[in-house]
């Protein structure tokens, strides 16, 4: 019996001290998002980074996917996951690990997809990093934007009509265009999935 509580209780603690890194990842990815939107670079803007932890320096520039990636490169000093290229590319490197999914709210530090933002029927065109979800279940997510370079966006998909609610931004604009004012601009109307490196919300 006593075997079975010890076999227990060390993998309760593995599973913990796994939860409490990935927490810990996670906030230094929100760290990180927050960090470049506030050095108010332009659009696809380059810039030479470094990990903090290996000192490796990367060159990189402020688009959407590039911003991504510059988030993870350096907030995670092991990625599972390493992420580079598009934001098409970005999502297959996830997909292929069955780290995708749509039909939850996400987490904080997990990535957001969007489709048709420079065109209506393109796919997987924009994408950012969730930093976070109120209690009304908008997500605010840091995105580079082609005006303004990285910025806050937000999402709310149980009010997808709907721009702000009760004086409050629920949905951003996204989609250029003639049209881009309508409703169908809309973030919520633009989304297409979320992408993790860790384990995908229940």
């Amino acid at each position: 019996m006593r075997f079975y509580i010890t076999v227990f209780i060390v993998i309760l603690s593995f599973f913990t001290q796994l939860l409490f890194s990935q927490n810990n990842e996670r906030d230094e990815i929100v760290k990180w998002a927050n960090y470049y939107m506030n050095k108010n670079y332009k659009y696809n803007q380059s810039d030479t980074i470094t990990n903090p932890f290996t000192k490796e320096k990367k060159k990189v520039n402020f688009d959407c996917s590039g911003f991504v990636a510059a988030v993870y490169f350096t907030a995670i000093e092991k990625p599972s996951i390493k992420l580079s290229g598009s934001t098409a590319n970005i999502f297959y490197l996830l997909s292929k690990e069955n780290k995708i999914y749509k039909n939850t709210l996400p987490n904080i530090g997990d990535i957001i997809f969007f489709d048709g933002t420079t065109s209506y029927d393109k796919k997987l065109t924009h994408s950012g990093i969730v930093i976070d979800v109120d209690e009304d279940e908008t997500i605010t997510y840091i995105h580079s934007s082609t005006s303004k370079g990285p910025i806050l966006g937000y999402m709310n998909l149980k009010y997808p009509d709907l721009a702000r609610k009760d004086g409050k931004v629920i949905n951003s604009y996204l989609r250029r265009g003639k049209r881009s004012s309508g409703t169908d601009s809309l973030a919520s109307y633009c989304f297409n999935s979320y992408g993790t490196i860790f384990e995908k919300p229940n």
